[in-house]
């Protein structure tokens, strides 16, 4: 069983995140930092927080490359 309101979380961050810190090599430490945190916390529904900036995207398709078929946005 996962922890889905990790989404909620994670959309809340990566929204502060992506407002507050420009320097974007920054913004993807933070959400890889941000990610493996939640997803040691079980959530499993990371899909969700996709499309809010795309280097969270970017984050989550380095940790989990399988997850996503070429073309797949």
């Amino acid at each position: 069983m996962g922890w889905a309101s990790g989404s909620n979380i994670a959309c809340e961050m990566t929204v502060a995140i992506k407002n507050t810190v420009t320097e974007p090599v920054v913004r993807k430490m933070l959400y890889l930092n941000l990610i493996n945190v939640l997803e040691d916390h079980d959530w499993d529904t990371q899909e969700e927080a996709m499309g809010i900036d795309p280097l969270f995207d970017e984050a989550m398709k380095f940790l989990h490359p399988t997850w996503w078929e070429e073309g797949d946005e």
